[in-house]
């Protein structure tokens, strides 16, 4: 059941399609039911009509002697042969009432021959009770076939206990013409239904596309391919886009203020630190004091104003960087700053691979990761870098000594440094975890198939 909501119920199109077509259904079935009634109660109509008639004709064709005996006209009687025809579905007949209403002697007409009467008791007291008065009903002849039954009551001049007249015709013909309607309708709604419920889809997604626009637009802004929503769109849904496109202009400004805050703090804290460092002088001790607390300053300064560039950069909409020619320059600068070692960088790179971010933060990943394996390294280093389920996957493998398990958990901690005697700051492969995380991927450090160390670092790709 819950499967059910989350797929129909939960869903715009599902709503309106379940409830469009729940409520064709009742109007259809109600409809139906109606005609079917209506076309009933016509042809009950049309039987009623003709049977009152013959009662007519029979209550005319009847009188009584002054001693209260029943005398018939038989010129009166009903002359329609099929009153004479054997169980043809078509009767009549006269039924002399004592007080207790039982029947004395039934004058019938032919076609009833010996079947029995084909009314009872029940509808006889209700005329009985009701003198003058046509009561119709159904009921079933002598040969079990459906008949509709006119029956009436009269008390004629001197006799003290009324006469019941009757006349019945076939209603079997009737009865099969209203099934044949009732499926011909059940067959057309079927139809009804089908094509409404095509149409209502049809309307539903025309009327929806909008939305789906939409929906599009905004992944193409995710992806960097738009920057806000184009396109032409509906009366009812031009608010709303015009609302979210200032939101996305209202984001992008904020991240530029962000970006040039950043950037002036890193100007108004960097230099006065260089010029301390620099003009340090006279007492050597103090001097190698400020020096040492100065370069902490420096690596803390540099170390937060990068991580919030990087989350600024982080939360901007629609950046994408090409990843091979990101990796490529890298690689170049890396094998001539080495080439005493005669390094060599091979790259492997999925043709579709895109970050999704800015290129100064692909930078500072693969950079940094790039950096410390040509550091280690003795010659040989591999970049590896998959597209998958959304997703850069990207190997550092390198020949170098590698990490023991314990050192790599030190090496991705900001500031800490394995080798003290090699030049550095300990932050590198920290704000690549860093960074990483920001965007919503991982790193972590392994051994390398060539038996140095491997880095693995995971982020998000661009489609």
């Amino acid at each position: 059941m819950r499967f059910i909501y989350r797929k129909v119920w939960a869903s715009i199109a599902g709503r309106l399609v379940t409830l469009t077509f729940i409520m064709s259904v009742l109007i259809v079935v109600s409809a139906t039911l109606f005609l079917g009634g209506s076309y009933r109660k016509e042809t009950e109509a049309l039987l009623n009509g003709e049977l009152e008639a013959t009662i007519q004709t029979l209550t005319n064709a009847l009188n009584s002697d002054p001693d209260g005996t029943i005398v018939l006209d038989q010129n009166l009687l009903p002359n329609d042969p099929r009153f004479q025809r054997v169980l043809s579905g078509w009767y009549y007949g006269y039924l002399d009432l004592d007080r207790d209403l039982n029947v004395q002697e039934p004058v019938l007409s032919r076609s009833i021959w010996d079947g029995g009467l084909p009314v009872d008791m029940t509808h006889i007291e209700e005329a009985y009770t009701n003198l003058g008065q046509v009561f119709y009903h159904n009921d079933l002849d002598p040969d079990d076939k459906p008949i509709r039954v006119a029956l009436r009551a009269v008390l004629l001049p001197d006799r003290e206990t009324p006469v019941a007249l009757f006349a019945a015709i076939n209603s079997e013909a009737a009865l099969s013409a209203e099934t044949a309607l009732r499926h011909r309708l059940v067959a057309v709604v079927g139809l009804m239904l089908s094509g409404m419920l095509v149409a209502i889809g049809f309307l539903i997604h025309h009327g929806l596309a909008p939305l789906r626009r939409i929906r599009e637009n905004l992944d193409a802004i995710r992806d960097g391919r738009e920057t806000r929503l184009i396109g032409e769109y509906s009366t009812e849904i031009e608010p709303l886009v015009e609302d979210m496109n200032r939101v996305l202009d209202h984001n992008q400004e904020v991240v530029d203020r962000a970006r040039t805050h950043v950037g002036n703090l890193a100007h108004a804290l960097k230099n006065p630190i260089a010029v301390l460092m620099n003009e340090t002088g006279g007492d050597e001790a103090y001097s190698a004091m400020v020096k040492q607390h100065a370069k902490a300053m420096w690596q803390n300064v540099d170390h937060y104003l990068k991580r919030a560039q990087a989350a600024a950069r982080a939360e901007v909409l629609g950046a994408r960087t090409e990843v091979e020619p990101t990796v490529e320059d890298i690689a170049i600068l890396l094998e001539r700053i080495h080439r005493d070692k005669n390094l060599a960088v091979e790259i492997d790179i999925d043709e579709d691979a895109v970050f999704k971010g800015e290129r100064q933060d692909l930078d500072d990943l693969v950079g940094n990761l790039l950096e410390n394996a040509a550091k280690w390294c003795k010659r040989r280093m591999r970049v590896t870098i998959r597209v998958k389920n959304d997703q850069l996957i990207v190997f550092v493998d390198d020949d170098g000594p590698g990490l023991k398990p314990a050192e790599r958990e030190i090496a991705v901690q900001r500031g800490q440094r394995l080798d003290e005697t090699e030049p550095g700051t300990g932050l590198g492969l920290s704000i690549v975890k860093e960074l990483a995380e920001m965007y919503g991927g991982s790193f972590a450090l392994d051994n390398s198939p060539f038996g140095g160390l491997r880095a693995h670092l995971i982020l998000p790709a661009a489609t």
